[in-house]
């Protein structure tokens, strides 16, 4: 990778996940050259891991094949991966390697030489093979396998995010050809119907010097009724029904009871002259909506809701949850019918009632000059990517919360050792300013109580184990201080490696 790709991929990857790579390389580099000095095989084994671990965590993130592989040969000559990185380099092959082949030629080269490693402690047996493997697969095989899991999940999630924006998309061009369609269907009429009564106006306006004008006011006006006729009365395909007046609304509900249906209808308010336009809107809606009604809810309460507001008129469709007897349909009826009822000058709603029913009613004013602009598709329920969205901002919550809550443990745990060791040990400061020949008393008041003491050191003798620091110096990492006494003096004191 060249140079200007690292910084094309550096500036692109945000604040959030820069800072998250560099610490992640900060805590794996430290706890990984504390555990290389903790074991001590040889003086250079800290600087080499300290300095390989940096690496080897940004080569993950291009090459992790090659950096599982690179590390498992380091922890081979410095005596084993520290757990940690081991962790961690497993996860990360897993996530990242695109082939399933990759993942177990890594583990099992990781496998060798972290068995091998144990050459450093003591000789190769069955024994410790078998119990090096099972610490392997805590490791290295289980961060791997869940890392896989993760991956697969991601990856399903993104499909089905690319499926979900493609079903919108689709949604949306069936809205917008089925607002075509009606366009195209008004345009047709509008030229049949039309364009005989438009040429007589312009016959009959070459004439205005005989007389004739109430004659082009009749035919314009005429023409006017039939423009707005011909916009209730789009054409429809042979399969349609014929669109009826109101009146024809208790045939309708005589037929759907027929059928078996609960079929109520509902006429409030003052009944008035109505547009052709508006009243057959009104009519399209009732029949769309109990259309759907019998084809998804069969067996459920339908009640025909016909109200004369003082300004606008209600229809409304409303019915309780039923049986289903058709297959989903693609809903272009009901955008071709929000075009019907936007052209009427109304707006049409739709949506799930709060029982599980359904609800279709639409708002027609009496009069107006200008129909509302069309209405945006809107789908029932949250969209897919918001719900992505909101779990994986739950999942980052409860990641951040373990991860703090972990790391609080830690550092808990890692204040009670020192907090501990302080109490019951001996720095090498104390032990150096203790003289031989120094009186028990003044002695025994620098040190801890006795009860911190080591079992096991001879009579008259007392034994405490050294700090932390000097053990991990030490050679066998394990270091106690010997105090010795006769007759009330200090009479000598040692410095002994391992246990008492």
């Amino acid at each position: 990778m060249t140079v200007a790709r690292w910084r094309e991929r550096i500036a692109g990857a945000g604040i959030r996940r820069l800072a998250y790579e560099a610490g992640l390389v900060t805590l794996v580099t430290a706890a990984a050259t504390v555990a290389a000095a903790a074991a001590s095989w040889y003086p250079l084994a800290p600087w080499l891991v300290g300095l390989t671990t940096p690496v080897l965590m940004v080569l993950r993130l291009i090459n992790p094949l090659g950096a599982y592989v690179a590390a498992a040969l380091i922890g081979l000559g410095t005596g084993g991966q520290g757990m940690v990185v081991m962790a961690v380099l497993s996860a990360s092959l897993s996530y990242r390697a695109a082939r399933v082949w990759q993942v177990l030629t890594g583990l099992a080269v990781g496998w060798v030489c972290f068995v091998l490693s144990i050459l450093w402690e003591t000789s190769l047996t069955v024994e410790w093979a078998v119990l090096v493997s099972a610490m392997f697969a805590l490791l290295a095989c289980a961060p791997a396998g869940v890392a896989r899991l993760v991956r697969r999940r991601r990856t399903l999630l993104a499909a089905m995010h690319q499926r979900n924006v493609q079903l919108h998309s689709g949604q949306a061009e069936v809205a917008r050809q089925a607002q075509m369609r009606e366009r195209a269907r008004i345009a047709r009429d509008l030229h049949d119907s039309l364009g005989n009564r438009l040429t007589l106006i312009s016959l009959y306006a070459g004439m205005m010097h005989t007389g004739e004008a109430d004659l082009v006011r009749q035919t314009a006006s005429a023409a006017m009724t039939e423009l707005r006729q011909i916009l209730g009365l789009l054409g429809q395909d042979g399969t349609q029904s014929t669109v009826r007046p109101l009146t024809g609304l208790d045939e309708l509900v005589e037929q759907a009871r027929a059928s078996g249906a609960r079929v109520e209808i509902l006429r409030e308010g003052e009944p008035r002259p109505l547009a052709a336009l508006t009243e057959h809107a009104a009519y399209r809606v009732i029949q769309e909506g109990l259309t759907n009604a019998l084809r998804h809810a069969h067996g459920g309460s339908i009640t025909l809701l016909l109200r004369y507001e003082p300004d606008a008129l209600i229809a409304r469709v409303t019915n309780t949850p039923g049986r289903r007897v058709a297959l989903d349909t693609s809903g272009q009826g009901l955008f071709g019918l929000a075009e019907r009822v936007r052209v009427a000058n109304g707006v049409l709603f739709h949506g799930p009632t709060p029982d599980g029913g359904f609800r279709l009613a639409a708002t027609l004013a009496y009069s107006g000059d200008e129909p509302p602009p069309p209405p945006a598709v809107v789908t029932t329920g949250p969209d897919f990517a918001t719900l992505i969205e909101r779990q994986g901002r739950r999942s980052r919550i409860v990641l951040t919360t373990t991860a703090v809550s972990i790391a609080g443990l830690l550092v808990l745990c890692a204040a009670g050792i020192w907090l501990t060791t302080a109490m019951v040990a001996v720095d090498r400061d104390t032990y150096d300013a203790i003289r031989v020949g120094q009186p028990e008393a003044a002695v025994r008041a620098e040190l801890p109580d006795t009860d911190a003491a080591v079992a096991g050191a001879p009579t008259g003798c007392v034994d405490y184990p050294a700090a932390l620091l000097d053990q991990l110096g030490s050679e066998s990492g394990e270091m106690i201080y010997r105090f010795c006494f006769r007759d009330g003096v200090l009479v000598d004191k040692q410095t002994r490696e391992g246990t008492p």
